[in-house]
């Protein structure tokens, strides 16, 4: 991938854990306008674009750009880049009320994942993980749920991909929330902060400690 369009991919993940959804879309809006038929890197803009979108809740959009990554990644040839376009429309799926296709997306791009033994494919393993924990446990599925989120946070801290790890104790907590577990949810919202904090994430880190009561992070 061409180095300018890298340092485009970064400065878009740093507005990302910023929490800086509008000005993310916009800067991969614009980055994608140079980006054009250079299939990788367009398929990741795209997939990453189609992200902020669900985050600002502009779903008709978001959904007509995990559709556009997903053609681009199938016109690359590359599996993992595929692999990364089904977890994003995995989670779209799922995000939108459509849990079975969304577990769908997911374990086909678990699948393609689990034959590479490079940090890409453990680092992808590790989030369609989590994003499949995160389904077991809408779906009720609760003891699937809580291993599989610890398989995430195995796969994610081998590779030092904290945002991940910190991702999976968030989604947990949630998950505890729901079932009325006020105890463990403190202490996995917790675990989330010293992660989120080990990555920079300074506005995740407010944003947590409001919800878990503003306790310090130990």
């Amino acid at each position: 991938m061409d180095t300018s369009i890298e340092h485009e991919l970064d400065e878009g993940i740093r507005l990302e854990q910023a929490l800086r959804w509008r000005e993310a879309e916009e800067h991969y809006r614009r980055a994608l306008s140079a980006a054009k038929g250079e299939g990788i890197a367009e398929a990741d803009l795209r997939m990453r674009r189609a992200n902020a979108l669900l985050e600002l809740k502009r779903f008709d959009e978001a959904r007509a750009e995990f559709d556009e990554a997903l053609t681009s990644a199938k016109t690359t040839g590359d599996p993992a880049v595929l692999a990364r376009a089904l977890v994003g429309a995995g989670v779209f799926a799922a995000s939108r009320g459509d849990l079975s296709r969304g577990e769908e997306f997911l374990l086909a791009a678990l699948d393609a994942f689990l034959g590479r033994h490079d940090r890409d494919g453990i680092q992808g393993e590790g989030w369609a993980l989590l994003n499949l924990a995160a389904i077991y446990g809408r779906t009720k599925r609760l003891d699937l749920a809580f291993l599989t989120f610890e398989k995430a946070r195995a796969r994610l801290f081998t590779v030092e991909n904290w945002v991940g790890v910190a991702t999976a104790w968030e989604l947990q907590a949630r998950l505890r929330e729901s079932l009325g577990d006020p105890d463990r949810v403190d202490q996995d919202f917790h675990e989330a902060m010293v992660f989120y904090e080990k990555q920079g994430m300074s506005e995740k880190v407010k944003e947590l400690r409001a919800r878990a009561g503003g306790r310090r992070v130990v």
